[in-house]
């Protein structure tokens, strides 16, 4: 203990002596956040012997289970982790073999089992014994009781085999997994236990998830991964054809439903060059009965795959859990899957290796492809929107498919639409991974770039629309568009870097030119990037409360690290939870988390969450975290692109789910035709009238921006003016923020036409249904007034 700093040595005192001067009452879990791994490595053998001692003080004890729960990665040395061992053995619980396990992994000392075998042997030993009260089938303690094993000696690992070969006698994927296990050592198998689905314990310590992704199995466990899920889909194709008895949800054991899960994420993380073929089979039949039942074979292990493409997702298994999600009927699965496939999407842009691997789909070099069809030709092109069209053999277009191709030829029709659909499936993932490179800070090599995705005859429509950035200098980046500089002036070098363009990097004028360009090209950006709302330093926060990120750099830290420009919504909690969760936020302690590479970011609601938590809440603040327990991280210290996304997520949480809630009670006013404050609560009028008077968001800040350059014309000659939050039109006011109509404060019901009796919409910059609904308004209150267009040549 001489070699531990004063704070640890602080905390060795408090559980080992008499109780020192604790000052405040969260002094000890304050010292335990300052630990450093390898000093909670030394202090966890300590911390487990406290507990496990019953005439221990009361502080003591509870110093030790602060320690047990730090969020600090524990480091061991060959002495402390045969220490950690023994102190777990006192009074093992079978929940003790996780951490068992997890600190073999977590030792520096790599030759310990030969080296500190015997003194582990024993405390190992106790500790696997302690299994044997519960079935260990979990994948959690199975797997951690089998690396604990090896360490144990042949007489504990052969006993701890034939009771898993009992338990899992009906499960045989599970028992040709064992088969394999029991080729591999201790630190295999403890790496193997790592990559847990439920963790067992909340205390359990941080993932390794970094190291995770460079271990490399042994080649047994790559072949067994491929047998498994091979295995798994043949058994299907014999349910789906009629060989074996369909049963639902009986396709596959819990036992079995682990190990698909195990060889699915070994072989997505590995990118094995099978695994997307065999996941395209797999997964649709998976989700689907054989009959038109609204059942599936396994929900269970329906389930884990998807989770598994959305971990390490693959353009092609994404593309297999996007048809799995078209094909199922389970109401209940179809809702976990409408969660997790757009987070696979994104989570396409932490392998920008993998991104930029998308297939041709037959297309040739300019972006088309033709499928005959008896006496005409399905031609479809993959230009700015995928689309599908049919002529005749002479090339004479025609104007829909002709009946007797749709007879005589219904197999090549049915190609010709899944090839479309399959396009846009494409498409569409390629661009949600794009889009989260913005919180990855992914860069690409400018050759790679130009090969898989700028001349890529699928992938080129959507990203030659986008803004690009290369690097010519270190520091030195320009932008550009290819769309509209179809060469670039001087040549980028092949290994120049080149990465998306994001306003929150540029100047006002850049990002003001770039708007300008972008609406005079009448280009429809495939998602939003010259009008994407972006969050500066600078940005005010409410007028009753200062910004934080205001404050000078010179302030101290712990001051630094949130922000309250989102506080005092009133937000509908469903609504948050709902789009929260395909986001990819987490409930945390009653608050959301966002967790990236770098940082966590917290967001807080006055209520308690929980899924399936409902009701109304008030927003608090936003607040980011250094990833690995670092502690509080500023916002100036933060990427500015990273940091604005942050915020922008934030920003569409409170905006999706407090506008619902405006909608609610301006609805609730314009159905019963009443006109004035007595259709509303008192209370709940004044709180509309709070919230509607915030000053706007960045969304309704770039909402006027898009509506000045669309009603240019009528704002040269007054008929159109902007107010701090509205759009004002002949005595109407349009608030920005929500749509909501007003004539002298009273709500407006303005019944636009839909459908075919809708009006063209002029050009606009960028899709937002709030954007096209307050567009779409002004121009009906504009036709009632018998006024020309809404865009006027000017």
């Amino acid at each position: 203990m001489d070699e531990l700093s004063s704070n640890a040595a602080w905390l060795s005192a408090a559980m080992t002596g008499p109780p020192p001067d604790l000052g405040a009452s969260d002094g000890a879990w304050a010292a335990c956040a300052r630990l450093t791994p390898f000093e909670l490595g030394a202090l966890l053998p300590t911390a487990y012997r406290t507990l496990a001692d019953e005439d221990a003080h009361e502080h003591a004890r509870r110093t030790a289970r602060d320690i047990t729960r730090a969020t600090t990665q524990p480091a061991f040395t060959a002495a402390t982790l045969v220490d950690f061992y023994a102190a777990l053995a006192i009074a093992p619980k079978p929940t003790d073999v996780c951490y068992a396990a997890g600190a073999l992994l977590r030792c520096t000392d790599t030759d310990v089992e030969e080296g500190g075998r015997s003194a582990l042997a024993a405390p190992a030993a106790a500790l696997v014994s302690a299994t044997a009260t519960e079935a260990v089938t979990g994948d959690d303690i199975a797997g951690a009781a089998l690396a604990v094993a090896a360490v144990a000696g042949p007489a504990v690992e052969t006993e701890l085999v034939a009771r898993l070969r009992t338990e899992c006698g009906n499960s045989p994927l599970r028992l040709a997994e064992l088969d394999v296990m029991l080729t591999t050592d201790a630190r295999e198998r403890a790496w193997i236990a790592e990559d847990c689905r439920y963790p067992s314990l909340t205390g359990t310590w941080p993932p390794l998830t970094d190291r995770l992704a460079e271990y490399t199995p042994s080649p047994p466990f790559t072949e067994l991964a491929c047998r498994t899920l091979r295995s798994a889909a043949d058994h299907l194709a014999a349910l789906h054809t009629g060989r074996v008895p369909y049963a639902a949800d009986k396709a596959f054991t819990p036992a079995d439903t682990e190990t698909l899960r195990r060889a699915a994420r070994l072989a997505l993380r590995r990118d094995e060059p099978w695994a997307g073929a065999v996941l395209a089979t797999l997964l649709p039949q998976l989700a689907v009965a054989p009959t038109a039942a609204r059942t599936l074979p396994s929900q269970g292990a329906c389930i884990v795959l998807a989770q598994a493409v959305e971990t390490y997702p693959t353009p092609e298994s994404v593309a297999a859990l996007r048809e799995a999600h078209r094909v199922v009927r389970h109401a209940g699965v179809r809702k976990k899957l409408d969660r997790l496939l757009p987070r696979a999407e994104r989570n396409l842009a932490k392998r920008p290796g993998t991104l930029l691997r998308l297939p041709d789909l037959g297309y040739g070099a300019d972006g088309t492809r033709r499928i005959p069809c008896g006496d005409c030709t399905a031609v479809l092109t993959a230009a700015s929107e995928p689309t599908l069209t049919w002529e005749r053999a002479d090339g004479r277009p025609l104007r829909s498919l002709p009946a007797a191709a749709r007879r005589d030829h219904p197999e090549d029709v049915t190609a010709a639409r899944e090839v479309l659909r399959t396009t846009r499936t494409q498409i569409r993932a390629l661009l949600r991974g794009l889009e989260g490179g913005y919180q990855e800070g992914t860069v690409y090599r400018f050759d790679r770039w130009r090969d898989a995705l700028a001349t890529h005859p699928v992938a080129r429509g959507a990203v030659r629309r986008l803004i690009w950035e290369i690097e010519y200098a270190p520091g030195d980046w320009r932008a550009t568009l290819p769309e509209a500089d179809r060469s670039l002036d001087p040549e980028p070098s092949p290994s120049a870097a080149i990465r998306l363009w994001h306003p929150a990097r540029a100047t006002d004028s850049e990002r003001r030119l770039w708007r300008d360009r972008i609406a005079d090209l009448r280009l429809r950006q495939p998602f939003r990037q010259a009008f994407r709302e972006h969050y500066l330093p600078d940005v005010p926060g409410p007028p009753d409360a200062p910004n934080l990120l205001d404050l000078p750099e010179e302030a101290p830290p712990h001051s630094t690290h949130s922000t309250d420009m989102f506080r005092g919504h009133v937000v509908r909690i469903e609504t948050v939870l709902g789009l929260a969760a395909r986001q990819g936020w987490r409930i945390d302690e009653d608050e959301l988390a966002l967790p990236l590479p770098e940082v966590t970011a917290y967001f807080g609601l006055a209520a308690k969450l929980y899924p399936g938590a409902s009701g109304w809440a008030e927003t608090q603040d936003v607040c980011l975290v250094r990833a690995g327990g670092g502690g509080p991280q500023p916002l100036r210290g933060l990427d500015p692109v990273k940091r604005s996304e942050i915020l922008r997520a934030v920003d569409l949480l409170v905006s999706a789910s407090s506008y619902a809630w405006h909608n609610t009670d301006t609805h609730s006013a314009t159905d019963t035709h009443l006109s004035g404050r007595s259709a509303l609560d008192r209370d709940a009028w004044q709180e509309l009238d709070r919230l509607h008077s915030l000053p706007l968001g960045q969304s309704a800040q770039l909402r006027r921006e898009a509506l000045h350059r669309i009603f240019a014309g009528h704002l040269s000659c007054g008929r159109v003016e902007f107010g701090t939050h509205h759009l004002r039109l002949d005595g109407y006011a349009i608030h920005l923020a929500t749509g909501r109509v007003t004539r002298d404060g009273d709500p407006v019901d303005i019944t636009v036409p839909e459908g075919r009796t809708a009006r063209p919409l002029p050009f606009l910059p960028y899709d937002e249904k709030l954007l096209e609904r307050i567009v779409r308004t002004a121009e009906e209150l504009i036709a009632r007034a018998g006024a020309g267009p809404s865009d006027p040549p000017s």
